[in-house]
Protein backbone atom coordinates (compact mmCIF):
# COMPACT_ATOMS: atom_id res chain seq x y z
CA UNK A 1 0.00 0.00 0.00
CA UNK A 2 1.36 3.41 -1.00
CA UNK A 3 2.17 5.97 1.66
CA UNK A 4 -0.51 8.34 0.40
CA UNK A 5 -3.14 5.62 0.37
CA UNK A 6 -2.15 4.52 3.87
CA UNK A 7 -2.36 8.12 5.12
CA UNK A 8 -5.83 8.44 3.61
CA UNK A 9 -6.87 5.16 5.22
CA UNK A 10 -5.67 6.36 8.63
CA UNK A 11 -7.56 9.65 8.21
CA UNK A 12 -10.71 7.70 7.42
CA UNK A 13 -10.28 5.44 10.43
CA UNK A 14 -9.58 8.34 12.79
CA UNK A 15 -12.59 10.24 11.44
CA UNK A 16 -14.74 7.12 11.78
CA UNK A 17 -13.81 6.64 15.42
CA UNK A 18 -14.60 10.25 16.27
CA UNK A 19 -17.94 10.29 14.45
CA UNK A 20 -19.09 6.83 15.52
CA UNK A 21 -18.33 7.64 19.15
CA UNK A 22 -20.66 10.65 18.91
CA UNK A 23 -23.35 9.41 16.54
CA UNK A 24 -23.31 5.63 16.94
CA UNK A 25 -23.17 3.01 14.22
CA UNK A 26 -26.60 3.78 12.80
CA UNK A 27 -26.26 7.55 13.13
CA UNK A 28 -23.23 7.94 10.88
CA UNK A 29 -22.97 7.17 7.18
CA UNK A 30 -19.91 6.34 5.13
CA UNK A 31 -20.34 9.64 3.31
CA UNK A 32 -20.13 11.49 6.66
CA UNK A 33 -16.86 9.75 7.44
CA UNK A 34 -15.50 10.47 3.97
CA UNK A 35 -16.38 14.16 4.28
CA UNK A 36 -14.75 14.44 7.71
CA UNK A 37 -11.58 12.84 6.33
CA UNK A 38 -11.56 15.04 3.23
CA UNK A 39 -12.09 12.14 0.85
CA UNK A 40 -14.78 11.59 -1.78
CA UNK A 41 -17.28 8.82 -1.13
CA UNK A 42 -16.41 7.28 -4.49
CA UNK A 43 -12.74 7.10 -3.52
CA UNK A 44 -13.66 5.38 -0.27
CA UNK A 45 -15.62 2.65 -2.05
CA UNK A 46 -13.08 2.27 -4.85
CA UNK A 47 -9.83 2.23 -2.91
CA UNK A 48 -10.53 1.60 0.77
CA UNK A 49 -13.77 0.14 2.15
CA UNK A 50 -16.69 -1.48 0.32
CA UNK A 51 -19.11 -0.84 3.21
CA UNK A 52 -19.41 0.82 6.58
CA UNK A 53 -19.17 -2.59 8.23
CA UNK A 54 -15.86 -3.28 6.49
CA UNK A 55 -14.60 0.07 7.74
CA UNK A 56 -15.80 -0.74 11.28
CA UNK A 57 -13.95 -4.06 11.33
CA UNK A 58 -10.79 -2.34 10.08
CA UNK A 59 -11.29 0.30 12.76
CA UNK A 60 -11.35 -2.37 15.48
CA UNK A 61 -7.92 -3.58 14.33
CA UNK A 62 -6.66 0.00 13.96
CA UNK A 63 -7.68 0.89 17.50
CA UNK A 64 -5.97 -2.25 18.82
CA UNK A 65 -2.68 -1.03 17.34
CA UNK A 66 -3.09 2.68 18.09
CA UNK A 67 -4.04 2.07 21.72
CA UNK A 68 -1.14 -0.40 22.15
CA UNK A 69 -3.35 -3.06 23.70
CA UNK A 70 -0.71 -5.79 23.47
CA UNK A 71 1.38 -4.03 26.12
CA UNK A 72 -1.51 -4.42 28.58
CA UNK A 73 -1.67 -8.19 28.10
CA UNK A 74 2.06 -8.85 28.52
CA UNK A 75 1.85 -9.36 32.34
CA UNK A 76 -0.68 -12.18 31.80
CA UNK A 77 1.90 -14.25 29.93
CA UNK A 78 4.62 -13.39 32.45
CA UNK A 79 2.61 -14.52 35.50
CA UNK A 80 4.36 -17.05 37.73
CA UNK A 81 1.20 -18.61 39.21
CA UNK A 82 -2.44 -19.15 38.38
CA UNK A 83 -3.62 -16.57 40.89
CA UNK A 84 -1.16 -14.01 39.55
CA UNK A 85 -2.34 -14.80 36.01
CA UNK A 86 -5.97 -14.38 37.04
CA UNK A 87 -5.30 -10.99 38.62
CA UNK A 88 -3.23 -9.89 35.62
CA UNK A 89 -5.98 -11.00 33.24
CA UNK A 90 -8.67 -9.09 35.10
CA UNK A 91 -6.46 -5.99 35.19
CA UNK A 92 -5.68 -6.25 31.47
CA UNK A 93 -9.34 -6.63 30.48
CA UNK A 94 -10.45 -3.63 32.53
CA UNK A 95 -7.58 -1.42 31.35
CA UNK A 96 -8.25 -2.41 27.74
CA UNK A 97 -11.87 -1.40 28.26
CA UNK A 98 -10.66 1.99 29.50
CA UNK A 99 -8.94 2.55 26.16
CA UNK A 100 -11.55 1.10 23.80
CA UNK A 101 -14.90 1.38 25.58
CA UNK A 102 -16.19 3.75 22.91
CA UNK A 103 -15.44 1.19 20.20
CA UNK A 104 -16.90 -1.66 22.24
CA UNK A 105 -20.22 0.18 22.47
CA UNK A 106 -20.26 0.88 18.72
CA UNK A 107 -19.38 -2.71 17.83
CA UNK A 108 -21.93 -4.23 20.22
CA UNK A 109 -24.66 -2.00 18.76
CA UNK A 110 -23.70 -2.86 15.18
CA UNK A 111 -23.72 -6.56 16.09
CA UNK A 112 -27.47 -6.41 16.74
CA UNK A 113 -28.25 -5.84 13.06
CA UNK A 114 -25.11 -6.62 11.03
CA UNK A 115 -23.96 -10.26 10.66
CA UNK A 116 -20.29 -9.37 10.04
CA UNK A 117 -20.22 -7.10 13.08
CA UNK A 118 -21.93 -9.83 15.10
CA UNK A 119 -19.14 -12.26 14.19
CA UNK A 120 -16.49 -9.71 15.19
CA UNK A 121 -18.30 -9.05 18.47
CA UNK A 122 -18.62 -12.75 19.30
CA UNK A 123 -14.93 -13.23 18.51
CA UNK A 124 -14.05 -10.39 20.88
CA UNK A 125 -16.12 -11.95 23.65
CA UNK A 126 -14.61 -15.38 23.06
CA UNK A 127 -11.06 -13.98 23.23
CA UNK A 128 -11.93 -12.48 26.60
CA UNK A 129 -13.55 -15.72 27.81
CA UNK A 130 -10.54 -17.68 26.58
CA UNK A 131 -8.21 -15.51 28.64
CA UNK A 132 -10.34 -15.96 31.75
CA UNK A 133 -10.65 -19.70 31.15
CA UNK A 134 -6.90 -20.04 30.74
CA UNK A 135 -6.22 -18.22 33.99
CA UNK A 136 -8.77 -20.30 35.92
CA UNK A 137 -7.37 -23.52 34.44
CA UNK A 138 -3.96 -22.55 35.72
CA UNK A 139 -5.44 -21.80 39.16
CA UNK A 140 -6.94 -25.28 38.98
CA UNK A 141 -3.61 -26.83 37.96
CA UNK A 142 -1.98 -25.12 40.95
CA UNK A 143 -4.52 -26.82 43.23
CA UNK A 144 -6.20 -23.55 44.22
CA UNK A 145 -9.52 -23.83 42.35
CA UNK A 146 -12.63 -24.24 44.48
CA UNK A 147 -14.09 -27.63 43.52
CA UNK A 148 -17.56 -26.44 44.53
CA UNK A 149 -17.59 -24.68 41.15
CA UNK A 150 -17.48 -26.10 37.65
CA UNK A 151 -14.80 -24.32 35.63
CA UNK A 152 -17.23 -23.11 32.95
CA UNK A 153 -19.58 -21.76 35.62
CA UNK A 154 -16.75 -19.67 36.99
CA UNK A 155 -15.86 -18.46 33.48
CA UNK A 156 -19.52 -17.54 32.83
CA UNK A 157 -19.87 -15.54 36.04
CA UNK A 158 -16.50 -13.81 35.76
CA UNK A 159 -17.28 -12.84 32.16
CA UNK A 160 -20.44 -11.10 33.41
CA UNK A 161 -18.58 -9.30 36.21
CA UNK A 162 -16.05 -7.97 33.73
CA UNK A 163 -18.33 -7.34 30.74
CA UNK A 164 -18.69 -4.13 28.73
CA UNK A 165 -22.06 -3.55 30.39
CA UNK A 166 -20.61 -4.02 33.88
CA UNK A 167 -17.79 -1.58 33.08
CA UNK A 168 -20.28 0.98 31.80
CA UNK A 169 -22.56 0.67 34.81
CA UNK A 170 -19.76 0.78 37.38
CA UNK A 171 -17.16 3.12 35.87
CA UNK A 172 -19.17 5.36 33.55
CA UNK A 173 -22.51 5.55 35.38
CA UNK A 174 -21.62 4.91 39.03
CA UNK A 175 -18.26 6.71 38.97
CA UNK A 176 -16.03 3.85 40.09
CA UNK A 177 -12.38 4.13 39.16
CA UNK A 178 -10.98 1.34 36.98
CA UNK A 179 -8.65 0.40 39.85
CA UNK A 180 -11.66 0.06 42.16
CA UNK A 181 -13.36 -2.26 39.68
CA UNK A 182 -10.19 -4.35 39.32
CA UNK A 183 -9.74 -4.63 43.08
CA UNK A 184 -13.36 -5.61 43.75
CA UNK A 185 -13.49 -8.23 41.01
CA UNK A 186 -10.18 -9.74 42.11
CA UNK A 187 -11.57 -9.90 45.65
CA UNK A 188 -14.77 -11.57 44.47
CA UNK A 189 -12.74 -14.12 42.51
CA UNK A 190 -10.59 -15.02 45.49
CA UNK A 191 -13.63 -15.30 47.76
CA UNK A 192 -15.57 -17.44 45.27
CA UNK A 193 -13.21 -19.48 43.12
CA UNK A 194 -9.93 -19.77 45.03
CA UNK A 195 -8.97 -22.00 47.95
CA UNK A 196 -5.70 -22.89 49.57
CA UNK A 197 -4.29 -26.37 48.82
CA UNK A 198 -5.70 -28.98 51.18
CA UNK A 199 -8.54 -26.75 52.35
CA UNK A 200 -11.23 -29.21 51.25
CA UNK A 201 -9.42 -32.17 52.75
CA UNK A 202 -9.09 -30.37 56.05
CA UNK A 203 -12.76 -29.35 56.14
CA UNK A 204 -14.71 -31.47 58.57
CA UNK A 205 -11.65 -33.33 59.80
CA UNK A 206 -11.95 -33.94 63.57
CA UNK A 207 -9.48 -32.02 65.65
CA UNK A 208 -6.93 -33.93 67.65
CA UNK A 209 -7.71 -33.54 71.33
CA UNK A 210 -5.34 -31.35 73.26
CA UNK A 211 -3.25 -33.21 75.81
CA UNK A 212 -1.78 -31.13 78.59
CA UNK A 213 1.88 -31.60 79.32
CA UNK A 214 2.59 -33.65 82.46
Amino acid sequence: MSTQKEETRVRLLDAARSLLMKGGFHGVGLEDIAEAAGVSRQAVYKSHFASKTELLLALVEHVHVVEKLDELTAPVFEAKSGLEMLHAGIRAIVLIEVRVHDMALVLSTAALSDPAAAVAWRNRLEVKRGALRGALQRVQADGHFNSAWKLEEAVDLLAVWISVDAYHQLVVDAGWSPEQMISRICGLCEASFVVQPGAHAAKGRPKRPHRPHP
